[in-house]
Parts: structure tokens; sequence; C-alpha cells
């Protein structure tokens, strides 16, 4: 205790027994496909579509990653990670330079796979400062990116440039001296020696959690929320590994996109595995599937072009997190409207839909004078406590955050002390939530138990080493059927 010497007023800060339990993140996109350059099975953060060029290339034939992206931020999306994945033949560009004696100094190398890299072209001049008989300037050019490097030498190229530059890698060969010749130079074309290719060979979209390719690379990174790879759109031994890796995980909900150019029927069969698409019928708390494909304009041709839903789902999803809340089911007139769409490949009637719905398909509806919008909030789950998309989410939070908010639990005393601590600041949390409009009642009690004491935590449990705390909510379920009864009232008589 502190020691008063003196009379006077003093103030002491006294620990309220509530630790701060904050809510984790829900927002945050994870996209796995094909891409025009960029790391290969690695995550990388990116939170605009222009990070998302410089990192990977832009829209490419081969792929819809890049419209998946542009369509997550478009559609209010505020970050997310991206890995790129290629053709297990894909190579990099490569060229060897000389000196004025065709003596061969180094190697540059495109610093990714890909036939981007036979776009590059490659400077040699005078140096700016140093001498002109050992030193020299290099200029790397892609388009409108350049990478200048001033005063190297064939002693310090390496380390000048690799890691520094993002276009190329350089290799110096043993045993040489010298400068290379003045002059530009063009990395071979497709089919000359040397050139880079996206290659023709099979494209590992899912990994493992050995070799961490794919939609693995993302197990080094907790916070990932909504999976989406537009790239394996009917592909059913892609899409159930994808759905196996978030059932595994519990934190994270991926989004199913189908064939393209399905009929009603079709994609009904599609989901249940049965008819032309015979296989294993989807059935996952921790995925949805929509349709159909929509159409999006290239930002750079402004061509139409028709895509997987799964990027501007995504998108969705993000921004309804972020102004309504992971309880709010990213649908509907409020928050299931689609900015960048400017159309559907099928027009699907009410009639239609009436069979879909209840499969767990949720459809992206045309409404004349309105727009296009999201009109569906169901998983692929057979359990009815998880038919909800936003409620399965709800409970991801909720568990993410009680586990990120009550590690400070671990080592300390086992007692009833510690007991009523993690009891208030699990309710404080909760109250929170039910205060936002996620679970039903008309106060807490209703809302929520928290149950942490002796009869949950006797003496076998506390003697090893554990501590039990039971938790039970009632999340709000979506109005997906509004019912409005009008009856005609016959005239009084009197």
């Amino acid at each position: 205790m502190p020691s008063y010497l003196s009379p006077g007023v003093y103030l002491e800060e006294v620990p309220s027994g509530v630790q701060p339990l904050e809510g984790v993140g829900t927002s945050t996109g994870a996209f796995v496909g094909r891409a025009e350059r960029g790391v290969l099975d690695t995550p990388v953060l990116i939170t605009n579509f222009t990070q998302f060029v410089t990192e990977f290339g832009s829209f490419m034939e081969t792929g819809y990653l890049a419209y998946a992206v542009y369509s997550f931020f478009a559609e209010g999306g505020s970050r997310c990670y991206v890995v790129r994945v290629a053709a297990s033949d894909a190579v990099k560009a490569t060229m060897t330079i000389a000196d004025g004696t065709d003596a061969d100094l180094f190697t540059v190398d495109a610093a990714s796979a890909g036939a981007w890299g036979n776009s590059l072209k490659l400077t040699i001049a005078d140096p700016s400062s140093a001498s002109a008989t050992t030193h020299f300037k290099m200029v790397i050019q892609d388009g409108d990116r350049i990478e200048e490097f001033d005063n190297l030498s064939l002693d310090s190229i390496e380390s000048k440039v690799n890691g520094i530059s993002t276009l190329v890698t350089v290799h110096r060969l043993a045993a040489v001296s010298g400068r290379p010749a003045n002059g530009t130079l063009s990395f071979p074309e497709s089919g000359e020696t040397g050139a880079g290719s996206d290659g023709t060979g099979t494209v590992d979209y899912t990994g493992t959690s050995s070799n961490r390719k794919g939609l693995s690379a993302f197990d080094v990174i907790d916070d990932i929320n909504i999976v989406a790879i537009p790239d394996i759109a009917g592909q059913r031994s892609d899409i159930l590994a994808a759905m196996t890796y978030c059932d595994n995980r519990k934190d994270c909900f991926f989004l199913v996109d189908p064939p393209k150019a399905l009929a009603p029927t079709a994609v009904s069969t599609f989901k249940s595995g049965t008819g032309a698409y015979t296989g294993q019928a989807f059935d996952s708390a921790n995925a949805a599937l929509y349709y159909p494909w929509v159409m999006i304009q290239n930002p750079v041709s402004k061509v139409t072009i028709t895509v997987p839903p799964s990027g501007v789902v995504a998108g969705t999803f993000s921004a309804t997190d972020s102004l309504r809340g992971v309880h709010k089911a990213p649908a509907g007139t409020s928050d299931g409207y689609l900015n960048s769409v400017v159309g559907i490949e099928r027009l699907v009637t009410k009639g239609e839909q009436d069979v879909l719905n209840p499969s767990g398909i949720n459809v992206i509806r045309s409404f004349p004078g309105s727009g296009i919008a999201i009109w569906g909030a169901r998983t692929l789950s057979s359990m009815a406590e998880w038919r909800y998309v936003n409620v399965r989410r709800l409970m991801m939070y909720i568990k993410e955050s009680l586990d990120a908010g009550t590690q400070f639990v671990v080592f300390e005393p086992n007692s009833p002390v510690l007991w009523g601590q993690v009891r208030r600041t699990i309710s404080a949390f909760l109250t929170r939530v039910w205060r936002d409009g996620a679970l039903f009642g008309t106060k807490p009690e209703e809302a929520f138990f928290v149950k942490v004491d002796e009869e949950n935590n006797p003496q076998e449990v506390r003697d090893a080493g554990q501590l039990v705390i039971e938790v039970g909510v009632a999340p709000v379920k979506p109005a997906e059927f509004v019912i409005i009864r009008i009856s005609q009232q016959t005239q009084s008589t009197n």
C-alpha cells in the first residue's frame, strides 16, 4: 500500500477488474489466383487496386484474380491478402549481359515467373560520377515503370540491385571482370531461348500444410475472414478442398463460384453433386454459393466482361461488416446492391429462386428501376442452426474475440476471484454486441449467459490446470420472409 506522510487529498487509480476485450476484425478478404506477375505462394497485404496492379499486374485473359480484387474494392472492401499461383511449368524471363568482346558477365532474371518478363528492356550506359572503365548505369524498364541503378560495378551489382528492384534480380558469373557494353537490350520474346512463360501445367490452388502453396499459404496469416478463389469456378475437387480448409480453420468463410452459364436447374445439381456434376455434395457452415455470374466493366478497356460473383460478394461482405456489423446479412436492398455490376449472366425469376433458395443457393437478382442485388443469405450447411451466413459469421466473430480477449487468464490463479473477473470481462463484451443489435432479447440476460463458477470448475478440473467458461448467445436471424396480412374491413351498418 502507498504511504501517506502529510495531510492532503490523494488520488489513486483502482483497477476495475474488467479486462478490455475488443472484437476482432471480420472484413479482411483473402484471394488466390493467377496473376501477370508477383511473388508466388506468398500472402501480400493489399489495401487498394492500384497497389494490386503494382504488385501483381493488371487484368489478364487466363485468370479472374485481378477482376475479383478490383470488384472487392469497388464494392467497398477495405483490405485483403492476395496469393498468386502459377502453372507448375511457369518460368522466369532471363538474359545474359556481356562486355564489348561478347564475354558473359552476369545474368538478369525477371523478378517472378510469367510471360510478363518478356516485355522488359534493359539499358547499359556510362555512370554519373564513377569511372566509366569499371562502372556503369543500368536502367530497367517495364512500360511506364522505370528503375535506375547508377555507379554499379561487377563487385556491387548484386548487393545494389537484388532486394531493391521489384522488376529483376541479377547474378554475377564467376571469375569475370570488366563492365558490360553500352546499349539497350530487350528480353527474349515468347518462344525464344530465355523467354518467360505462364506455363500450361497444373495449378495448385489450395496446397497443403506441408507445401504452403495456394490457399495453404494463409496458414501463417490469422486475420483472414472472406476467402475467394475465382479461377476454380466449377472445379469440384478444388472447391471441396477450399471448404475443408475453412472448416478446419473455423475462422474464415469461403465463397463458392458455380460454373459459367448454368441454368437454375443445373446449379442445383452442381451443388448437390448429382446429374452431370456427380460427386460429393457441398455441405459446409463455412461456405456459401452465389449464382449467377455477373457482368462488370473493365476499367482499362471499358469492355464489359462476365466474371465469377465471388469478388463482388466479398466486397459486399466487407462493406456490410464495416457499416452495419457482421451480424447483418450481406444481402437485400440496403446492403446487397452491387454498385460495380452492370448486368448478370442470367435473369432469375422469383419462381426459379423459390427452388434455389431452400437448397442454399444465393441468387443475385436484377430489380427493374432499382438495380442488381444479392438476394440470399444462406450457407451450404444442412444443419438448421447454421443456415444463415450472418449467424455463422457472428459466431466466428464472438469465438475469435473471446479467444483473443481472454489470453490474460493463462497462468493466473484459478480461483473465484479470477472467475469473477472473467465473467465481468466477457459479459461487458457481449453486452456491447447485444447493444449493436446482434443478439436477440430485450435485456442482456435474455441475449446471453456467461457461466464460470465452481459448478463447471470443480476440484478435478482445477487440478488439471483447466478453466472452463460456458457462454451461450441468442443470435438475431435475418427476416428472410416478410409476411403482410391484409383483410378487407366490412363497412359497419351502425
